[in-house]
């Protein structure tokens, strides 16, 4: 999904109606996730800029999810921009299928164009059971998350991943806007490139740091959002664009080795769908449909 930038109820009419045009294959579906900020747009350029998108418990965002979880009869993850309190944080709201938001995980290592607005969650979370879903207990991280922290941290450490593995994560929820450039990046890095080198490039970045899980009983499940966003949003003086990776998957990373078989088979014949959900959930006796991503 490409949102427009501050066109939270356009973005919200058009998710529903991309639903909407799908809701004869989305029977029994278990899980629906949504890319990080997908509602808003993702970046901004200071608290004053965002203010009128942070989103309290009867936000616009809040509210489609409580509507299409009930719709749809499963477990809605979706990101968004959120105000507590005080604070201002970058989310992920968990709804169950029953309309009512079970969970809010806060984004713990903030990328740079998160530092212009967001404050850092308390740390990461894995829950035993989220009501709906048959697999636990439950991972959640977005984006930057999966990163060593301010890409200070040293790289063997593994955070995130070690988190989960350390709390028994069986299901990852990952919901996303990974880009392709840092804003400070030199302009000739932002380039474009082939939809084909895009992807495997951002899921060889996703499976490196996801090293401790190898081998475990783990189904990661992204949500990436696709499309540009203009940097001057975030208050540069440029004319440049970043471009987001898309690349949404759903991996067992049990079997990790076999997703990137099949993807670099995918990618050498230019075929974009990576992973067939239906085999993937039949090698993960999850039960086919049981999860969806738009």
């Amino acid at each position: 999904m490409n949102p427009l930038h501050n066109q939270v109820e356009r973005n919200c009419e058009h998710a529903l109606n991309m639903l909407k045009k799908k809701e004869h294959q989305l029977k029994g579906v278990h899980l629906l996730v949504l890319p990080e900020m997908i509602m808003t747009g993702y970046h901004w350029r200071d608290a004053d800029h965002i203010q009128p998108v942070l989103e309290a418990a009867q936000g616009q965002t809040h509210k489609w999810c409580k509507s299409v979880a009930k719709m749809l009869s499963c477990v809605v993850c979706c990101g968004v921009p959120r105000r507590k309190g005080r604070k201002r944080l970058n989310s992920m709201i968990v709804t169950s299928p029953r309309g009512k938001v079970v969970e809010a995980v806060d984004k713990v290592h903030l990328y740079e164009s998160d530092k212009t607005w967001a404050e850092p969650g308390d740390g990461f979370k894995s829950v035993e059971t989220v009501e709906g879903l048959p697999v636990s207990p439950v991972g959640f991280g977005i984006c930057m998350d999966i990163n060593p922290a301010d890409f200070k941290a040293p790289a063997e450490k593994f955070e995130f991943a070690n988190f989960h593995l350390q709390h028994n994560s069986k299901l990852l929820v990952f919901t996303s806007a990974w880009c392709k450039n840092h804003p400070d990046d030199k302009p000739e890095a932002f380039a474009e490139k082939s939809d084909v080198e895009l992807s495997q490039e951002t899921i060889d970045a996703w499976l490196n740091r996801l090293r401790p899980l190898h081998g475990k009983r783990v189904i990661f499940v992204c949500a990436n959002r696709v499309g540009k966003e203009e940097l001057r949003l975030l208050g540069r003086d440029t004319d440049l664009c970043n471009q987001f990776c898309g690349t949404s998957c759903v991996i067992s990373l049990e079997f990790w080795h076999l997703f990137v078989l099949m993807a670099a088979v995918c990618w050498l014949q230019g075929c974009r769908a990576m992973t067939e959900i239906s085999m993937l959930c039949e090698v993960l006796e999850v039960p086919e449909g049981g999860v969806i991503l738009p």
